[in-house]
């Protein structure tokens, strides 16, 4: 069994959260997720949860990230930095996996705070209802 094929039974996700590296350096500051299965990038939405003192999400100091419709093979890995950027794709030096390399063009480091939490969510499985303000 190859090291992706033991990652897939271990953690049966088909988007898995791996590591955070460089917290708190704006231009090296990047969150690797892997892919478990094959699946398509557009389907999740990242999140960057930061809580208040009452331990609720305060959403104006929380980030959100959606994806283009990148399709994603088993193990293939997605890098997003939090800087600016130009997104391309590579190999990894020390993997040797395909990665896609992404940027959320944030103007400050984002997982340098304590009291935060990054969160994948497939979407498409919520539905909205549109209400109006003037209560027609």
């Amino acid at each position: 069994m190859n090291e992706d094929e033991l990652f897939h039974e271990l953690f049966h996700v088909p988007l898995k959260i791996f590591r955070i590296y460089h917290a708190g350096d704006y231009e090296r500051e990047n969150l690797v997720l892997i892919a478990g299965e094959e699946c398509y990038l557009s389907d999740y939405v990242l999140f960057q949860m930061v809580y208040g003192e009452d331990s609720l999400p305060d959403y104006a100091r929380s980030h959100f990230l959606t994806f283009d419709e990148i399709p994603l093979s088993l193990g293939e890995r997605v890098r997003i930095y939090t800087c600016r950027g130009e997104d391309h794709e590579e190999i990894g030096v020390t993997t040797g996996k395909h990665y896609h390399v992404l940027y959320w063009n944030l103007d400050a480091p984002i997982w340098s705070e304590c009291d935060n939490e990054v969160k994948i969510q497939q979407v498409g499985d919520g539905y909205s209802k549109c209400f109006n303000p003037s209560g027609e």
